[in-house]
């Protein structure tokens, strides 16, 4: 973020927490919360049920690597008593206008809450990820090698955890529904566990366990399913990748006998179309984060992708 728009979206956020300070709050007001992104927002939504309201910030295909936020947005956080983010580095615009905002409410970083393991980039080595990424935000940390990956809601298991969290941050600022937040959630525990055993039993009979993703954002999924990511397309979001680097992925594309490619429907998919007209392959599309469309919740977005994955990787 430049300058100019940082001095701009500082005013801005002065302006509302002025406005928010000038209403003072009914006892009897609904609670409010405010979540970075669509996965942890249909969990937070759902734990929530009738007795919260839970404000979506990241419109689904939007990019949050990119996420500029709107004086809505702003004004939306300053009334709020609970704010959800995932942390380790995905959404740190979230983190700065909880603190600029609304400095006396909650926040709860579920990324913190849950075990995860670091980024891999497999089919490169360090030197050459860092030379691919030109004109990379040095802001954005979510994808360095070695640090803790972020993406820890695609794996139904680490979600079952989320939910647990959501609903002791839920009670702590909402007491008096305290017992409805825990049942919600218990309920959608089982969901989750549910579709954690339906998932197994899928991709345990795929024939070919190595995958090709655009980014780095399925290392839980692959980790939880005992697949292999070989190789990420752009390493850096919203970075193009060199000559070098491209050439690396389509040897291992190659040698790996890869059966397709995938973009992400939040990305720029040309770096992508690249690889896959260069090495033959179809391109596909595999969703991470969902809210639209046939994938409006978090279970529709994993299923989603399961049977795009199966569809290449199942070899029927």
């Amino acid at each position: 973020m430049n300058r100019l728009r940082s001095v701009v979206l500082a005013l801005l956020v002065l302006a509302c927490v002025l406005a928010a300070g000038c209403h003072r709050q009914n006892p009897n007001e609904r609670t409010k919360v405010v979540v970075s992104i669509f996965p942890v927002y249909d969990l937070a939504r759902r734990v929530a049920g009738p007795d919260a309201d839970v404000t979506l910030l990241l419109q689904p295909g939007k990019n949050e690597h990119t996420f500029d936020p709107t004086p809505r947005d702003i004004e939306e956080v300053a009334k709020c008593k609970l704010g959800v983010m995932v942390g380790l580095g995905l959404d740190p615009w979230m983190e700065k206008l909880m603190k600029d905002a609304a400095p006396k409410a909650r926040v709860l970083k579920v990324g913190d809450r849950v075990p995860t393991i670091p980024i891999k980039d497999e089919a490169v080595g360090e030197e050459e990820a860092h030379a691919a990424a030109h004109g990379k935000d040095d802001d954005d940390h979510d994808h360095e090698k070695g640090a803790p990956d972020p993406h820890v809601w695609l794996d139904p298991q680490r979600a079952r955890l989320i939910v647990k969290q959501l609903a002791e941050e839920l009670s702590r600022v909402d007491a008096a529904h305290a017992g409805g937040y825990r049942q919600r959630a218990a309920e959608l525990e089982d969901s989750l566990e549910k579709l954690d055993k339906e998932i197994e039993e899928k991709t345990k009979t795929w024939k070919t366990k190595n995958m090709v993703t655009f980014h780095g954002s399925f290392g839980y999924f692959a980790d939880r399913y005992k697949l292999k990511i070989v190789a990420v397309i752009e390493p850096y979001p919203g970075t193009t990748p060199d000559g070098k680097y491209i050439k690396k992925v389509i040897d291992v594309v190659g040698k790996q006998q890869i059966p397709a490619l995938f973009s992400e429907p939040q990305l720029d998919p040309r770096p992508a179309k690249v690889i896959a007209d260069e090495a033959k392959k179809p391109l596909d599309v595999l969703d991470p984060i969902g809210g639209t469309g046939d994938r409006d919740t978090y279970e529709k977005t994993l299923r989603y992708d399961v049977a795009v994955l199966g569809k290449y990787l199942g070899g029927a």
